[in-house]
């Protein structure tokens, strides 16, 4: 029944989408990706190799800041949307509000722009709105009225705390702590939290949402939430293959044979975090090994496949764009950590491809400075669409990049 209605919906989506990729603006679009697949990467160098390269990259960490301050502009409640070939913008998105509020306080202490921040209390105001009773924030689209789930959840708490730490008040760390309770309440006996996720499924890469455990116990001190950010890592680790690959790491039952590279980095990441806030280095371990073999299949330009099977052999030749730049913000994190200077110079290639395929699929006001969930544009991860978890990772990924990159320039000096 589950394979049947996965095909019902697909096919529902497809036929809207078709339908939206009629108007001029998203045609245009399909066209530019379409002459770009008779191209042999021609974004390579764009930021790496050229001195105006700095430039750009800044010019498109202020344009995909400028596509979400759109986005909250449009919807008028405080959160953020993203926008979809064929429906246009969607509703708010808890999840996905709830993490770009980092992305905001640091984007407004980086560029000296108060005003960002000022946005990022709206969202977490908005994000107070949307809480569950008994703690947990909803899955998907606040319109969608579906009940809370563990991923989701976290990631709001990773907003919330910020914004208590960024401002005192107390209104803030409540929802968190609340949030929290309930995650451990509903966390099993073996890590997971597979009863309370979307769809049912147990993922590794829910490291993502513990570590935003992890944090409120760095704060707070409370033994609860770092044991049980410690024993989802466990169970990923359980899941980890030899050569790095993670099984149960795809939030789609159809895909767990080939996660996407986005479902692959946030358990990279999850891990990196939660090792690091709780010095366990088993944990850093782990991510280190499999952030290693992905940064071994990042082209000589910079593309960077969108899915894998447990061989690490690609899945199609698309690239799913959140997962280039948050392998981005990965390799940026381990060259702060370690100094190894090839992370530095894979991450300058993946920001080539990054700010090109912005730019690609900038074409009026609703898609400047977004980027896509694919390249191409219908690659297999969220085709025709402009997700905001995307441009919140190009951000940061950026952030990182440049303050990485100062730190070696004052070096030099």
């Amino acid at each position: 029944m589950l394979a049947l209605s996965d095909r019902a919906s697909d096919l529902r989506k497809a036929a809207v989408l078709a339908a939206g990729s009629a108007w001029p603006p998203n045609a245009l679009v399909l066209l530019r990706n379409a002459r770009d697949r008779r191209r042999a990467a021609p974004w390579r160098g764009l930021v790496s190799s050229r001195d105006a390269g700095q430039a750009e990259l800044e010019a498109g960490i202020r344009r995909a800041l400028a596509w979400l301050e759109h986005s909250q502009d449009r919807l008028g409640s405080g959160g953020i949307a993203c926008y979809e070939f064929g429906s246009g913008w969607t509703s708010g998105y808890p999840e996905v509000t709830g993490y770009i509020i980092p992305t905001f306080f640091d984007a407004a202490r980086v560029l000296e722009r108060p005003a960002l921040a000022e946005r990022a209390r709206r969202m977490a105001d908005w994000e107070l709105t949307v809480q569950h009773r008994e703690g947990g924030f909803p899955s998907l689209y606040e319109t969608d009225r579906r009940p809370p789930v563990v991923f989701n959840t976290g990631q709001v708490i990773r907003g919330l705390l910020r914004t208590y730490e960024e401002t005192d008040d107390e209104r803030y760390l409540d929802a968190s702590q609340r949030a929290a309770e309930w995650m451990v309440r509903n966390q099993e006996e073996d890590g997971s939290w597979g009863k309370v996720n979307y769809r049912g499924l147990k993922r590794v890469y829910d490291a993502y949402a513990a570590a935003a455990l992890a944090q409120l116990w760095a704060v707070t001190g409370d033994q609860r939430y770092a044991g049980a950010a410690a024993a989802n890592c466990e169970f990923a680790l359980r899941h980890q293959l030899p050569n790095g690959w993670f099984s149960l790491c795809d939030n789609d039952h159809r895909f767990l044979g080939a996660p996407s590279t986005h479902t692959i980095c946030y358990t990279v990441d999850g891990l990196l975090e939660i090792g690091a806030i709780l010095e366990e280095e088993e944990f850093l371990a782990a991510a280190r090994r499999t952030a290693g073999r992905l940064k071994e299949l990042v082209d000589a330009s910079g593309f960077f496949p969108g899915a894998y099977d447990e061989t690490w052999a690609p899945r199609g030749s698309y690239s799913c764009v959140t997962g280039t730049a948050q392998l981005g913000v990965i390799l940026i994190r381990l060259y702060e950590e370690a100094g190894e200077s090839s992370n530095l110079e894979v991450a300058s290639r993946l920001l080539d491809f990054l700010v090109y395929v912005q730019g690609l699929n900038s074409v009026g006001a609703d898609r400047s400075g977004g980027l896509t969930g694919s390249y191409p544009i219908w690659g297999r991860y969220v085709p025709l669409k402009y997700p905001s978890w995307a441009a919140k990772f190009f951000i940061d990924f950026g952030l990182a990049y440049q303050a990485a990159r100062g730190r070696v320039v004052l070096a030099a000096d």
